[in-house]
């Protein structure tokens, strides 16, 4: 570009319009030659230096925005176009967006022209709506979006193998506990003091977020190689997380939270955002399951023994004081309702009922499931015989008057309600004045809260669930419970104490005695003893005769029956006409468990790799609560019948040989899946199996005990 000769006149001229355009710029603008001289500065700028700008730029604005030198690109290259914004921050803090921009100066050297835009109102609104996206408003940590967003922006890093690091989730162990007694508000003030002191540490600082509730994630990403193996990841950050195991407390409160947490390992563990999160949230399940107040790792077993949850039908008998059972409860209890809104599958429901024998609606035995908004669907109220069901609801949040409308529909469909969690805060008159049955936990005080809504609403049957002892089922009953839930004949709970057995029982351990043998059967005795009991014959005919059996014609007499059937099969039905017998005044319950556990363990015994004597096992089920039924000793009631030494040693001791399936099945009954999933893998046997297994068991049970009458 030609020079420009301009004389002093035009060039003053010039420079008087130049700096009026500047001037008429909100902003800060100045211009400076490749040797940092400082041509022209608008009002604007000149106003944010304390003493009248110098000739050199270096000596003015660099002092004034420090790394403004730094950023400059002046001399460094030859500029073609205007930088992208960078921002600064002045001396006193306030930020500017600073843009550079090529000019020719009057004479036609190349210069550069320096814009500064106040900013710091922007800054104020952006990181506002950036608070109210990604922060958590109570505690100020990052929320679930944030955390969705972090881990989307290092998914593929993980997968390229770029990164390694933990997920952990935790929460406060009986946090709901402070919300019920204390409200809310102390509740906030507690997770305040939780987040507060894990900010208050470096190592944590910039790594949590909180998902909702009392539920909190870490998250931790690490450049690939900084720890050789799984083994020292997972050693390095379950010590870091040790120092969260304290226990948090506030003044004033007779209570306190401590942690538990559970850790999931990427990419060793999981790739994807999802999959970590929900292992995290696996083995969290894990550590409260282990008694709370601990960190447990992620183990792939741990997410077998979840997914059984999903497809294993664990039912949980309601009794009343006499020990009959008045309902089934058919909804898993170790499941966490966070939801509420749970989805009803009614084929899984029509299955579970059909094969445990509830499919029959002329007796009197109702069952409880938890609310879903479908149960509001006319066609479902159709398939669900209200005068048989009775809707649990769960009180794990504030009840809105939308809520009440829905319960009350349900009332009008038919249905009964069971409220759960009901205390002082969510214990809403019009809520109470609708249902018919209300749980309260065992294990948990506020006895004079229990008593008042006892004495208020006398219409309501209380069900006491966590019954554990026999001193806590008396207690109970005092209390003015009349329904019970929860315990699983480890003692005898309900029964008639009675000091001789009587003739009947007598003619039972007889032959249980003759067909526990494993040397030869005396048939001839085994028939003298069942033509001299009219009950026992009468009952054992009707069994033989049945379809459950199978036989082509009618059975007319003992010895004939004896002889056709064979030592097999009449060792299994007499034993479990014996058990029947024995246990006649015991809860049906204690008689359904034990009759399960022969049948059931018996068809998993030619799955299992290498294969049990399914004879033996059957035996084994079946007597495993024999000294319950007997009330006895377990010493007691094998000196009184013959069983084989495995047998024996199996009931006895834990070294048996079917000690392991014993186990088993209580680990079944009680929901304990871990447990449960290692049983099946050490095995060799697969989710199916024993879930197929199960339900033929139970609808065996079920056909016998109409059979026998």
């Amino acid at each position: 570009m030609r020079r420009l000769s301009l004389n002093r006149k035009k060039t003053e001229a010039y420079l008087s319009v130049l700096s009026g355009l500047m001037d008429a710029n909100d902003n800060d603008v100045f211009i400076a030659d490749k040797n940092c001289k400082l041509l022209l500065a608008n009002s604007m700028a000149q106003g944010h230096l304390a003493e009248p700008a110098p000739m050199s730029c270096n000596g003015s604005y660099s002092a004034l925005f420090p790394g403004l030198c730094a950023s400059c690109p002046n001399n460094k290259s030859k500029m073609q176009d205007a930088t992208p914004d960078i921002e600064l921050a002045d001396r006193g803090g306030t930020y500017y967006a600073i843009r550079y921009r090529p000019v020719r100066w009057i004479d036609g050297s190349q210069c550069i022209a320096i814009f500064a835009r106040n900013i710091n109102i922007e800054r104020t609104i952006q990181e506002r709506l950036y608070n109210l996206a990604y922060i958590d408003q109570l505690t100020g940590v990052a929320n679930r979006r944030k955390l969705k967003e972090d881990m989307d922006s290092i998914e593929e890093r993980i997968a390229k193998g770029e990164v390694t690091g933990a997920l952990a989730i935790f929460d406060l162990d009986f946090f709901k506990t402070i919300n019920d007694n204390y409200g809310h508000n102390i509740g906030d003030i507690m997770l305040k003091r939780l987040t507060g002191r894990l900010e208050s540490d470096e190592a944590f600082r910039g790594h949590l977020y909180r998902l909702g509730g009392d539920e909190f994630v870490f998250l931790y990403a690490d450049r690939n190689g900084r720890f050789g193996s799984l083994t020292e990841c997972q050693a390095y950050y379950k010590n870091l997380f040790n120092d969260t195991l304290h226990s948090y407390t506030l003044p004033n409160i007779d209570a306190h939270c401590t942690i538990s947490m559970g850790v999931c390992f990427f990419p060793w563990q999981g790739q994807s955002y999802s999959d970590i999160l929900r292992k995290a949230d696996i083995a969290l399940y894990k550590a409260k399951g282990l008694g709370r107040n601990r960190i447990c790792l992620f183990d792939e077993a741990y997410d077998t023994a979840r997914k059984l949850k999903d497809i294993y039908i664990n039912v949980q008998p309601i009794l009343d004081e006499n020990g009959k059972t008045f309902a089934y409860e058919l909804a898993d209890q170790t499941v966490r309702d966070e939801a509420h809104d749970e989805t009803l599958d009614l084929n899984d429901i029509d299955r579970t009922m059909e094969a445990i024998g509830f499919d029959d609606f002329e007796s009197s035995t109702k069952y409880v499931i938890n609310y879903t908004s479908q149960l509001l669907n006319h066609a479902v109220a159709k398939h669900l015989p209200s005068g048989k069901f009775i809707i649990g609801i769960k009180l794990n949040y504030e009840q809105s008057v939308g809520d009440l409308k829905k319960y009350a529909e349900l009332c009008s469909l038919g249905y009964s309600l069971r409220l759960t969690g009901v205390n002082r805060r969510n214990a809403l008159p019009e809520l109470l004045a609708l249902a018919e049955y209300c749980s309260f936990d065992t294990m948990e005080t506020d006895e004079s809260f229990k008593r008042s809504i006892f004495s208020t609403y006398k219409s309501i049957r209380f069900i006491a669930t966590n019954v554990g002892s026999p001193a806590q089922f008396e207690n109970a009953k005092k209390l003015g419970y009349t329904l019970f839930q929860g315990f699983y004949f480890k003692e005898p709970i309900i029964v008639k104490k009675t000091k001789e057995i009587d003739q009947l029982k007598i003619n039972y351990l007889r032959l249980l005695k003759l067909t526990s043998t494993e040397g030869h059967v005396d048939f001839h005795e085994i028939a003298s003893i069942i033509s001299t009991d009219v009950a026992l014959t009468y009952k054992l005919l009707r069994l033989l005769n049945s379809a459950a059996v199978g036989l082509r014609n009618p059975i007319s007499s003992i010895s004939l029956a004896v002889s056709y059937l064979g030592e097999v099969n009449l060792k299994k039905w007499i034993a479990m006409l014996a058990v029947r017998g024995v246990a006649d005044d015991k809860p049906l319950e204690l008689i359904r468990v034990s009759l399960i556990r022969a049948h059931f363990g018996e068809l998993l015994c030619n799955h299992m790799k290498p294969a049990r004597n399914a004879k033996h096992v059957f035996l084994t089920g079946l007597l495993s609560l024999l000294d319950v039924a007997l009330e006895k000793s377990k010493d007691e009631v094998f000196n009184e019948i013959s069983v084989s030494i495995e047998i024996q040693s199996s009931i006895l001791t834990e070294e048996g040989p079917y000690s392991d399936i014993i186990k088993f099945f209580s680990d079944y009954e009680c929901g304990r899946w871990d447990e449960v999933s290692l049983f099946i893998h050490k095995n060799n046997l697969n989710d199916d199996t024993v879930n197929n297994a199960y339900l033929a068991a139970t609808k065996w049970f079920s056909d016998m005990l109409n059979e026998i009458g």
